[in-house]
């Protein structure tokens, strides 16, 4: 979340659809590892032997890497992601910037939504070394 400006309504307002945005992906990325993770688990009581543990651990280290890039509390520090996606606050923020831009330029909707778009396939097809 950015520092505080000088309108704390729109910070607010801004805060509150990222965090919302957030626990949606939260929640979506809880939903659906909770059947792979217990597909995982069954998979390796099952197969029995030492590495038993071994689909469920890259679901956990899944978990792990999913939970950072959402950053839902922002308790993690602004990583690079190797993804090209980058991770979800460098998303939104890119998306924000878009928005703000083509409001300030009077466009409507369909041109807003047109550019957003194009940013996002645009940041996406970068090598990842180049995506910050």
């Amino acid at each position: 979340m950015k520092p505080p400006s000088q309108h704390p309504r729109t910070d607010l307002f801004r805060n509150t659809v990222i965090f919302q945005l957030k626990l949606l992906a939260d929640g979506v990325r809880d939903a659906v590892l909770i059947p792979v993770s217990m597909v995982a688990a069954l998979i390796g009581l099952l197969r029995g032997g030492g590495d038993c543990d071994r689909e469920f651990s890259r679901v956990v280290d899944l978990g792990r890497r999913s939970e950072r890039w959402i950053n839902l509390f922002g308790n993690h520090s602004p990583a690079e992601s190797d993804h090209p996606a980058g991770t979800m606050d460098s998303i939104l923020d890119q998306v924000e910037t878009v928005v703000r831009e083509q409001y300030r330029k009077g466009r409507n909707e369909t041109d807003t939504r047109a550019a957003v778009r194009k940013a996002l396939e645009k940041d996406s097809t970068k090598p990842p070394e180049e995506t910050g």
